[in-house]
């Protein structure tokens, strides 16, 4: 079973079961068991099945075109449950456009030299167990350090030298892993390698229609179920969502604004359409 993954993807494997179970046995089942049960609400099982089926949608029409094939469906099915899984838990805190920037720069990233090395070399399965852990605990250090300096400006140093640790680890790291590439650089730089690089690149690209439509939903969905406790009147409710849906359209950045400053000071329940504008007049 585990031939399929790396050394790097079973060691990874290993510590997060690891770190699960040992949550699972330090908290409380009945927690746990509360959070399943939201997971499992159509309210997120819904979308997040449209999710799948839309890349499997994307899969297929690559599969066809002859570009993509069954030696990428592991790196498919890890990106489906990791990194689209993430951005999809996270389309609640999209409110315009440009929230979408940082997911495609941080995409681009993966393309660099830097990223194509240190993913496609691995060590030894044990190494891999050793490094993983190490690099994790220094990195969460770091940022628990960082966070509490702003009460104790002593632990800015404390963060200052897990930052360089954690640079000079990485360092070393990189030049070995350099060093390797340079003599057996034949067998990384492939078709199959290029084509697991380029896969979340691409598949992220494809998949944002889907997220901002997604976000756009969340964010009407939070708006209108809110109208009921501002206007009593259900026919001048449906005027509102009419106008707020001619208004707004599938600008997310419109409909924040309206979500944000729609209240009881802004609402005119006689010029409905005028309250509107003078919202998204007043918000730019």
């Amino acid at each position: 079973m585990f031939e399929i993954f790396s050394t790097r993807e079973t060691a990874i494997l290993i510590w997060s079961s690891i770190f699960i179970i040992t949550a699972l046995l330090i908290v409380k089942f009945k927690g746990v068991f509360d959070i399943l049960i939201k997971f499992f609400d159509r309210k997120i099982q819904i979308p997040l099945w449209g999710m799948f089926c839309y890349i499997g949608a994307i899969t297929f029409a690559f599969y066809v075109a002859g570009v993509w094939n069954m030696g990428l469906l592991k790196d498919t099915i890890l990106w489906s449950l990791t990194s689209a899984t993430i951005l999809f838990f996270n389309m609640n805190k999209a409110k315009e456009g440009s929230y979408f920037i940082p997911i495609i720069i941080d995409n681009l990233k993966a393309v660099i030299p830097l990223e194509f090395i240190t993913n496609f070399y691995t060590f030894s399965f044990g190494v891999e167990m050793f490094i993983i852990p190490v690099m994790t605990f220094i990195g969460l250090m770091q940022i628990v350090a960082e966070n509490s300096s702003r009460s104790n400006a002593d632990h800015l140093k404390t963060a200052s030298c897990l930052k360089s640790l954690f640079a000079g680890l990485g360092i070393l790291i990189f030049i070995y892993v350099f060093y390797k590439t340079l003599i057996d650089y034949k067998s990384l730089i492939t078709a199959e390698n290029l084509k697991s690089l380029f896969l979340p690149v691409v598949y992220t690209f494809l998949i944002l229609p889907f997220l901002y439509l997604l976000a756009l939903y969340m964010n009407y969905e939070v708006l209108f179920i809110r109208l009921p406790y501002l206007i009593d009147n259900k026919k001048e409710r449906l005027q509102m969502k009419l106008n707020i849906l001619l208004l707004a359209n599938m600008n997310l950045k419109k409909l924040h604004k309206i979500s944000t400053n729609l209240n009881f000071a802004t609402y005119d329940g006689r010029e409905i359409k005028k309250s509107l504008k003078k919202i998204l007049k007043e918000s730019n």
